[in-house]
């Protein structure tokens, strides 16, 4: 006898054999007890998951000799001539080779007679997307008001390609993918059943090569054997397969994590050497990182992830040096490659080039964290320090160049770690007036007022903000403000005012304006809905933005509001 494939030979034969579709066994079971059968199915879904294996079914569990019945014996003759594709009342028609007009038209012919044997008529229509558009339209009135011995069961890769008025008159069924577990424990079972040794690991490596479909797994297994014999391991499947080795996704992974780009190159130049695609890897990859981020979040990872009990103590090592911020940038990191890999004439490079930014990525610090490590860090430091820090940002703010702060004598540092911290003195006052005596001109008021707010408003006056009208009498100041930084400006209205008024010598109204030109506030709330300008508002004010901008001497460039 000649030899049978895997995939023909462990094709299922009942309802109980279907892996994966336990939705629709059910439903199929509960329609045949119930004496609900309708007139027509649909069976949709990815290659090689069951769909004409389970019309098969069906069309036996309504014809066999002791149904209908959820279960058929598979011992009638009718049983058997269905399984071998022999019995006169079901009829299974290709729709990529059978799709014109008159195939259907025969049909129609034949639809009135009435079953010779069985108790239906039963029409099978494989890949039923195929057929011609004048096939559907001439299919459509017997489809609607079929004979009541008569049963069509379409099955098909591509629903959207079948028109909506056939898929109304059918009961629709969605066969899903088989997860990687799925395929795996079946896998074991017809090796077990072949007395095939193969362990866990390389039966996981074919289950993801099929990618949900238990056809292609099969077949891959079948392959797998003709090459390693009745003993199958890890190195086999890799070879025959063209599989990337999980130990070297999980090596770059740690490497990555653990900083060492040094180790990246290493590992990929171990990879390269005995050939590997790179976008798979990559893929490969970005599924791992995305099984980090689950790990990191789930307490019980179970069903979650397709990973080994191994494999998941070595991803949990290596969560453990990172924090969710970390993973959830990495995962990032890595699908920006994944992206640029397709359209990449040298993928190798690009993916080098990724994980080396990756593994460079320095520690990420939440923003929440910012105003206590600011605490911490003036507790920590001198007064005397600071302030040289702080004389480069000064600069910036004045508009000169930055100079690197001045290193404090040998001298002068002992002193300061002897006497520790102290209470900063207070900075001795300063006659603004007078500065205002010699500054006679609009242009001068202003240049003393941007140099006498502090460092964030002073860049912000600076660099996005120009003088319009200075009226000394009535002391009225209107400034004109790039409309990208209205708001940081209007958050620094007080200290503008205070300043102004402290060199005029008296209160000073202060009016901001939106440069012409630019887009106006009005035009902005147009654009933008009630809610998302509450939650940019409360971005801007909210006490950690505004303690990190004053810690920093930064400003709020952009509010970029993230759709959920």
């Amino acid at each position: 006898m000649s030899y049978l494939v895997l995939a023909r030979k462990w094709r299922p034969q009942t309802f109980d054999q279907i892996r994966g579709q336990e939705h629709i066994v059910r439903a199929l079971r509960n329609a045949i007890a119930g004496n609900r059968i309708a007139h027509a199915y649909i069976f949709t879904g990815t290659r090689g998951v069951g769909k004409t294996s389970a019309a098969r079914i069906f069309a036996k569990a309504l014809n066999c000799e002791t149904g209908p019945t959820a279960t058929p014996c598979n011992k009638c003759s009718s049983c058997l001539e269905i399984a071998e594709g022999k019995h006169p009342d079901v009829l299974e028609i290709d729709g990529a080779s059978n799709n014109s007009v008159e195939d259907v038209r025969r049909l129609r012919e034949v639809v009135r007679y009435a079953p010779s044997r069985g108790k239906y008529r039963i029409y099978i229509i494989d890949e039923v997307h195929m057929l011609s558009g004048g096939a559907f339209n001439a299919l459509l009135k017997t489809l609607e008001e079929p004979p009541p011995h008569v049963v069509f069961l379409f099955a098909t890769t591509d629903p959207h390609k079948v028109p909506v008025t056939i898929l109304s008159r059918c009961q629709e069924f969605d066969f899903k993918k088989l997860s990687t577990r799925e395929l795996s424990a079946l896998l074991s079972d017809i090796a077990s059943s072949e007395s095939i040794e193969i362990d866990e690991k390389s039966l996981r490596a074919v289950a993801r090569e099929a990618e949900g479909s238990v056809r292609d797994s099969q077949s891959l297994l079948d392959q797998v054997i003709s090459y390693a014999g009745q003993k199958v391991e890890y190195k086999d499947v890799m070879d025959v397969l063209g599989v990337v080795d999980r130990d070297l996704i999980i090596s770059v992974a740690r490497a990555v994590a653990f900083n060492d780009p040094e180790g990246v190159l290493e590992r990929l130049s171990a990879a390269e050497k005995f050939g590997f695609d790179v976008k798979r890897f990559a893929l490969d990859l970005q599924d791992f990182f995305r099984d980090l981020a689950v790990l990191k979040v789930a307490r019980d990872p179970e069903g979650l992830v397709e990973l080994t009990g191994e494999e998941i103590g070595e991803a949990a090592d290596i969560i453990s040096k990172l924090g969710w911020e970390e993973v959830h940038a990495l995962f990032d990191m890595i699908s920006v490659g994944v992206e640029r890999l397709r359209q990449a004439s040298r993928p190798g490079v690009v993916l080098e080039m990724t994980l080396l930014k990756m593994a460079n990525m320095p520690p990420l610090i939440p923003l929440a964290d910012l105003p206590r490590r600011a605490l911490e860090l003036s507790k920590k430091t001198s007064p005397e320090l600071l302030q040289r820090a702080a004389r480069p940002m000064q600069r910036l703010a004045e508009g000169q160049s930055a100079a690197p702060p001045e290193p404090l004598a040998a001298q002068e540092t002992a002193k300061i770690a002897d006497e520790g911290p102290k209470e900063p003195a207070s900075p001795a006052p300063v006659n603004v007036r007078d500065e205002y005596d010699a500054a006679r001109s609009p242009q001068e008021f202003w240049a003393a007022i941007v140099q006498n707010v502090g460092p964030v408003a002073s860049a912000i006056l600076h660099d996005h903000a120009k003088l319009v009208h200075w009226d000394v009498e009535r002391r009225f100041l209107a400034i004109e403000v790039e409309a990208d930084h209205k708001i940081s400006a209007e958050g620094k209205e007080e200290e503008v005012k205070k300043a102004a008024s402290d060199l005029a010598g008296g209160p000073v109204q202060l009016s901001i304006r939106v440069t012409a030109g630019s887009e106006s506030t009005a035009e902005r709330e147009r654009r933008e809905t009630d809610l998302a300008r509450k939650h940019r508002q409360e971005a801007v004010t909210s006490p950690i933005v505004l303690k990190a901008q004053s810690f920093l001497g930064a400003e709020v460039g952009e509010v970029k509001l993230l759709n959920k």
